[in-house]
């Protein structure tokens, strides 16, 4: 139906940068040529959007921005439960698979792994508030993490990680793509087959720079916008 894909544009809009809690949106007339429906489509949209709490309509005058559903600025590396806790929301975890594997040949690439040696693997649903963000799949060395549990993957990684195997993370190499969902990934993050997503690959590393895991997030654009800052750790010197 069109007015859904109105709704997921005009939802990706509110919970992108561009906008604030308070802020305006465009007259009705101004949004219907803009996305070239008719006020009729147009109002359906917006129906969705404030029975949804992320708008406000006022007769005469306007429509504003009531909420966002998840936004943040973020200065360093994070973990996803703690760019939640530092904006007031709630994070949890659904795991949709936890297993001891034999891993790819990519993986064992990835990880530096011996021959022989296996993986734990988890397959999570991340949410914020009880709306579906983010899908993860994860592998990390079982002899290096012999200790992992299904408990772990639950709550923070890199809780687990830092605190309880005493291995500092020094940083996270990220490589992001866009992409079209698979039908059980839509599924999963309530989305259509058509909606692009974020595929990033990461891997965070120790102070040595060994690898400690290796994943691939998926992530719900429409729901889940992080906005970095990543300073400059060293100034510009000009050559004379």
């Amino acid at each position: 139906m069109v007015h859904k894909e109105i709704t997921r544009q005009l939802k990706a809009k509110i919970n992108s940068p561009l906008y604030s809690v308070g802020d305006l949106l465009p007259a009705e007339k101004t949004l219907a040529v803009q996305y070239g429906v008719s006020r009729n489509t147009l109002r359906k949209a917006l129906k969705e959007l404030e029975d949804q709490g992320l708008i406000e309509r006022r007769h005469g005058a306007g429509t504003w921005i009531r909420n966002k559903h998840f936004q943040a600025s973020v200065t360093h590396l994070d973990s996803f439960t703690e760019i939640a806790r530092n904006e007031g929301k709630t994070p949890s975890s659904q795991i949709l698979r936890f297993e001891l594997q034999t891993p790819s040949a990519e993986i064992a690439k990835s990880l530096q792994l011996e021959d022989g040696e296996q993986v734990y693997y988890a397959k999570r649903l991340r949410f914020i508030d009880n709306v579906a963000m983010q899908m993860e799949e994860t592998w990390l060395s079982a002899s290096r993490f012999p200790d992992l549990t299904l408990a772990h993957m639950k709550t923070s990684k890199f809780a687990y990680i830092e605190n309880e195997c005493g291995v500092r993370i020094h940083g996270c190499y990220e490589s992001i793509v866009p992409a079209l969902p698979s039908p059980e990934l839509a599924q999963l993050l309530q989305i259509s087959q058509q909606d692009p997503i974020i595929k990033m690959h990461t891997q965070a590393v120790d102070e040595q720079h060994n690898p400690i895991d290796y994943s691939i997030l998926y992530t719900n654009m429409f729901e889940f916008q992080v906005k970095y800052f990543l300073p400059r750790k060293t100034e510009f010197s000009p050559q004379e």
